[in-house]
């Protein structure tokens, strides 16, 4: 059997299946998760690849130590989304007091629990998770030091994570200090939402930055990302020692190099 994504009409990723682990529609999207030899374990919501074993490190650390260095304080976090564990391991290579876990389908979660060997991150006495729509939760204004956005693509239950009523409640509820972060796809095949997103950004926070970083089995294998902040943030803390491809300032700081081609390719001025 042979699993296809398909990121143009004549092109795309493929896999060969070696097992179907879990195939299951939940309230909001339909789950899959299959092995592949090369890949391991690869996790899709709704025919697009979310994370494999081999390498959703590149993500999950790019999306989550960028925000982490640079916030005045890392003790209060809110992740949306992320219910399969990835960002939540990398926050919690930081000492923080409190993470609460916003994941809209409690399937996701199970299938952490299940499949992923996620369950400890999930089980430490400094995080909670509530199954709730992340909008509802940034709009009730607790405040928060970092927020971190792990969604899906603007489909679906995520699509309201793009739009200007969740960039402004993030305004509304993030400390003076703080730092939101979210990713906004490729810019070869997500232009104009990166654009668009932005945009909304700008006309809320007066730090606004663009990175990227690198997922193999992402659309193009290049990712962009989108900080967020009331003030101007600077380096405050040290990376964790045992990261995989964020190992160093100088990686990080290589990563916002790309800054101005994302914004000349998505014409952003």
């Amino acid at each position: 059997m042979t699993f296809k994504e398909f990121h143009t009409p004549s092109s795309g990723l493929f896999f060969e299946v070696e097992d179907i682990l879990l195939s299951k529609e939940s309230e909001y999207q339909n789950l899959l998760l299959f092995k592949n030899e090369f890949w391991g374990k690869v996790f899709v919501l709704d025919g697009l690849v979310m994370s494999t074993e081999k390498d959703e490190f590149f993500y999950h650390e790019s999306l989550v130590h960028p925000p982490m260095i640079l916030s005045e304080s890392v003790g209060n976090i809110l992740l949306v989304g992320g219910g399969d564990g990835g960002s939540l391991r990398e926050i919690l290579k930081y000492d923080v007091d409190r993470v609460l876990v916003a994941e809209i389908d409690k399937e996701v979660v199970r299938l952490a629990y299940e499949h992923l060997k996620m369950e400890r991150y999930f089980e430490d006495d400094k995080v909670s998770v509530r199954i709730d729509d992340g909008l509802k939760v940034v709009k009730e204004g607790d405040k928060w030091d970092v927020i971190i956005v792990d969604s899906t693509d603007p489909v679906g239950p995520a699509k309201v994570l793009f739009g200007e009523d969740f960039i402004k409640a993030v305004h509304n509820c993030l400390d003076e200090g703080g730092i939101a972060c979210m990713q906004v796809g490729n810019p070869l095949f997500y232009s104009k939402q990166i654009k668009e997103v932005y945009n909304l950004a700008r006309k809320y926070f007066p730090y606004v930055r663009l990175y990227a970083g690198f997922t193999p089995t992402y659309p193009g294998g290049f990712w962009t990302y989108l900080l967020m902040s009331k003030s101007i943030r600077d380096i405050r803390r040290k990376l964790p020692e045992n990261n995989r491809f964020l190992v160093s300032e100088d990686v990080i700081k290589g990563l916002f190099l790309f800054e101005d081609f994302i914004k000349s390719y998505c014409e952003i001025p």
